[in-house]
């Protein structure tokens, strides 16, 4: 057989950072990204792949008590980059992807930013691999 065992990764993760100053609204959509590789080793030492040849973030794990949901992926996230100094590859892979605050707490209430319904579909749309490849559909 075949084990996988992943373990957990506390990590900060870049949002918007192409902007000096936050949002105004916390409830618009924020571009971020995660980016994992290697600063010592080239791709001559390290053979950098998607698991599962996926290049998207797999969300069926994501809590539903999470004040965020991630509203779009862009894919593509295997990425290879020749410095000129060297010849060797460097390998990375770039997870670009949507969030977007599904909740607040106010004085001790939960107060929804997405509705309940749209809610439940994108969690849905989580565990459906062609809906992974895309922006999720809610509230249309």
């Amino acid at each position: 057989g075949k084990v996988l065992w992943i373990p957990p990764l506390p990590m900060k993760v870049n949002c918007n950072h192409d902007h000096v100053l936050p949002s105004t609204d916390q409830n618009d959509p924020q571009g971020c990204n995660i980016k994992i590789g290697s600063w010592t080793y080239d791709g001559f030492h390290l053979n950098l792949t998607a698991y599962d040849h996926e290049e998207y973030l797999g969300l069926g794990d994501m809590s539903k008590n999470s004040p965020y949901v991630v509203t779009s992926q862009e894919g593509d996230a295997l990425q290879t980059k020749y410095y000129p100094c060297c010849k060797e590859p460097y390998l990375s892979m770039n997870y670009r992807f949507t969030v977007q605050r599904a909740f607040a707490i106010q004085d001790g209430e939960k107060t929804f930013n997405k509705s309940p319904e749209d809610l439940e579909k994108l969690f849905e749309q989580y565990h459906t691999k062609e809906k992974m490849k895309t922006e999720y559909n809610v509230g249309e």
